[in-house]
Parts: C-alpha cells; structure tokens; sequence
C-alpha cells in the first residue's frame, strides 16, 4: 500500500486519540502492518452513508 487518505465527518483534534484507537483496532482485524503507509486527514461536513463517521481511500501499486 502506498498511502491512505482518511475523510472523517464533523473533524475537530480532540477526536485524535478516538480515530488512532479505531485505526489500530481495524489494523489488528485486518492485518494493516504499523506504521501505517503516508496518509492524510480530510475532515468533512458528511459522507454518503449517514451513519459512516470515517472513509478511507487506499491508493496501491500491484505488481
């Protein structure tokens, strides 16, 4: 993988260490090696799905 961009909803800094815990919850379940490939941080008003707080968009390279 060679970078992530995360679009979480309504962002403010104070929600860091609750996306950090997600993020490292998800990476366990999912087999995401840490530290995490270069990734960026968008905040926005909403997403498509109502319910959906965080989208990730992954960008790689397959040989």
């Amino acid at each position: 993988m060679l970078r992530l961009t995360f679009y979480v909803t309504q962002w403010a800094p104070e929600k860091i260490n609750d996306l950090m815990a997600g993020l490292e919850a998800a990476a366990a379940k999912t087999g995401l090696r840490l530290p995490m490939p270069p990734a960026s941080l968008i905040g926005v008003e909403s997403l498509f799905e109502p319910d959906v707080l965080v989208e990730v968009e992954a960008t790689a390279l397959i040989d």
